[in-house]
């Protein structure tokens, strides 16, 4: 009997989701996990070999340093840097006028982080304003530990050391001696790609879920942005790169669904067949040794209506655009994104973020030093830690800084009683560490669902074992503080942020939905010609299509943690975002069917009518969605006009994409009630 049917269905889910997770084929994780895995080990035997205080500190700034490549690496190092040198200077600024004044202390360090907080959500660089918020925060400890000021300023002169030097060595590992190049992951990820599209032609394989789709073609766009700022050859060339990745990931996506044995068994497909995956491996090949791929298949008539039979002629013409393109086609001028967002200075919610974190971390500090408990001043870094935008984005993080201290304490827990007592050297301590840092890098260069279980497992596991003592320790005191800190800075957070001026995504919600619908409308409007520049324009709003759509995917899983909705209206405007999002899908690769037939010049009027007219349904819809008030449109088109007669097919599909669009829920009476629409207004305006 499978052991899976006689466990919760909360705990199977639980179990699904961290073999996702720990499964996860990533770029660069295998080589990002050992480079952080041995930067752990060369720190601990660092820092206790040179007596430098603060390990877990130390190990916080290699967790999260040390990127997927070489170029981000070196990017977050830098940042690294002229973080150290603010947090140092705002904390001798502090320390200089108000050591000896716990009050005035206060008074002047939370204006530093009110600006940390306020810049963090609202400037391009956070992490920047991030780190010198942890450092202004953890800085307060320390009067408040000691009583003498000089140890406190050597202390604190001690930071530039603590986090300076785990910044030298992810760089000397990460950038210099071991680099992962962006370029070379690209290579390895497009080749991937390509083998997954190649099984589909060959085999009826299962098609893998839309959502592990959408997150590839993500990170495809991801690299891509890296590879232009790291190679000058990718950069000369980026307008053919640019239209390369468009194009696999069309290949990818359009072949996850396709369906082999519901082709028809002929010579003439199977011809064809041949020649189109000889030609992906071609393209293959050209990609590996990074070279511009150009292909001179010029297809006959019966190629292109084997083609077309076998419902692959627009990625037939995708793959020719792309072979034929000129690599030295100029690029079209990127629009670089301002530093801040545009209303960082008119929208409240950032000063109110801002607040609402001091206010946690102010709690905190009070109750630690009410009650003369200094060892869970963790407390007070949680509250920084899990300050997230909105609601459900906070719970998230609450629910993984609380299962990675979790974990992190009952493994200094179990070491602590069971293994440390019996160590006599350095050597057996890094041979104790070594397989705990493994789990925690591997854990922790997964998706950004579970990344942070790592990084807060080897800080919470560090603090309680390492931290201070240059050798192991077998005190479980400093186990049980660093837990109750983290408890009670989750539990503080969890009250603030869920009623004082809660960010909810539930309003915002529609609002993504409804620009997702209007670029699927959008996408509808482009020309059905075969013609490179229109075939590209197609191939860039599918992938952004698909960024949506997973942005919207998200933001529904934020909004189903926000417990402060009635249940029944969330689970409804859940339910009507889960059926937008699969019709929109079907939309998607619906219209991609009716890309595979070869107009005429007379037929072309015609369909771009339809298509017209499809797109403008969907805009009012998307329109109407904006102000929760969309109606499910009625369509009622011809079966098959006259002057179409010879293209049924595409009629057919045009038909179902009508169809579909009919489907879309009727969202003219809102998700939420008059009552819950007015308390999150009036919560965020």
């Amino acid at each position: 009997m499978n052991v899976l049917n006689v466990l919760p269905m909360p705990l199977v889910r639980l179990l699904a989701f961290f073999h996702e997770e720990l499964s996860e084929k990533r770029p660069g994780r295998v080589p990002q996990t050992l480079q952080l895995w041995a930067g752990c080990l060369l720190v601990v035997l660092i820092s206790m070999t040179f007596e430098i205080p603060f390990l877990a500190i130390s190990l916080a700034v290699l967790f999260y340093g040390v990127q997927s490549n070489a170029f981000y690496t070196k990017f977050v190092a830098l940042l690294f840097v002229a973080a150290t040198v603010l947090e140092i200077g705002s904390l001798f600024l502090i320390y200089k006028w108000s050591y000896s004044y716990p009050l005035m202390r206060l008074i002047i360090s939370s204006p530093i982080l009110l600006g940390c907080m306020f810049m963090m959500r609202t400037y391009r660089l956070g992490l920047l304003f991030f780190a010198v918020a942890i450092i202004a925060v953890y800085g307060q400890t320390f009067p408040g530990m000691l009583d003498y000021p000089e140890v406190v300023v050597r202390l604190t002169l001690w930071c530039i050391v603590v986090g300076l030097y785990p910044a030298l060595l992810m760089t000397l590992i990460g950038v210099l001696w071991f680099p992962t190049r962006a370029v070379q992951q690209m290579r390895h990820t497009l080749c991937s790609r390509l083998d997954d599209a190649l099984s589909h032609l060959t085999v009826a394989a299962t098609p893998l879920p839309e959502k592990r789709i959408e997150k590839e073609v993500l990170a495809l766009q991801k690299l891509n942005a890296f590879c232009l700022a790291d190679n000058a050859s990718w950069r000369n060339q980026s307008a053919w790169w640019q239209t390369c990745v468009t194009t696999v990931s069309y290949l990818y996506t359009r072949l996850n669904r396709y369906n082999i044995a519901a082709v028809a068994k002929t010579a003439e497909t199977h011809d064809f067949m041949i020649k189109l995956t000889n030609e992906i491996h071609s393209l293959k090949r050209a990609i590996t040794t990074g070279e511009i791929w150009q292909s001179d298949w010029q297809p006959s008539e019966r190629e292109m209506a084997a083609a077309r039979a076998s419902g692959l002629e627009n990625l037939c013409h995708a793959l020719l655009n792309l072979g034929r393109m000129d690599p030295d086609t100029p690029p079209v001028p990127a629009s670089r994104p301002p530093s801040m967002v545009a209303d960082a200075f008119t929208n409240p919610n950032y000063v109110r973020y801002s607040l609402k974190t001091l206010l946690a971390c102010m709690i905190c500090y009070v109750f630690y030093t009410g009650v003369d408990w200094e060892g869970i001043h963790t407390c007070m870094l949680t509250c920084i830690i899990v300050a997230n935008p909105t609601v459900g984005s906070s719970f998230q993080k609450m629910a993984l800084r609380f299962g990675g201290a979790l974990c992190g304490a009952l493994l200094a827990l179990l070491m602590t009683i069971f293994v440390i007592p019996r160590l006599d050297n350095i050597v057996e301590l890094l041979v104790m560490l070594a397989p705990i840092f493994l789990i925690a890098s591997w854990i922790t260069t997964g998706s950004e669902r579970s990344s942070y279980i790592g990084t807060q497992m080897i800080v919470t596991f560090s603090l309680a074992t390492l931290e201070n003592v240059f050798g192991p320790v077998s005190d479980l005191v400093e186990i049980r503080d660093r837990a109750a800190g983290i408890l009670i800075g989750t539990a503080v957070s969890a009250v603030i942020y869920t009623f004082i001026w809660p960010e909810s995504e539930a309003r915002v919600l529609p609002q993504k939905l409804a620009g997702a619908m209007g670029m699927l409308g959008k996408l509808l409007r482009v020309p059905r010609q075969q013609e490179a520049t229109i075939q590209r324009t197609y191939l860039q709003l599918r992938v952004g299509l698909h960024a949506a759509f997973n942005a919207c995917e998200e933001a529904s899983e934020r909004v189903a943690l926000e417990r402060q909705i009635v249940t029944a209206e969330r689970e409804l405007l859940l339910q009507r975002t889960q059926s937008i999002l699969h019709h929109g899908r079907e939309i998607l690769y619906t219209w991609d069917e009716t890309r595979n037939d070869d107009l005429q010049a007379q037929d072309q009027a015609v369909i771009q009518d339809r298509a017209n007219h499809l797109a403008g349904l969907l805009e009012k819809y998307a329109a109407d969605l904006t102000c929760a008030a969309s109606q499910a449109p009625v369509i009622a088109l011809e079966e098959t006009p006259a002057s179409l007669s010879r293209l049924p097919e595409c009629v057919k599909q045009e038909q179902r994409v009508g169809l579909l669009i009919t489907q879309l829920p009727d969202w003219s009476t809102p998700a939420l009630s008059p009552a819950t629409e007015q308390a999150q207004g009036a919560a965020q305006s």
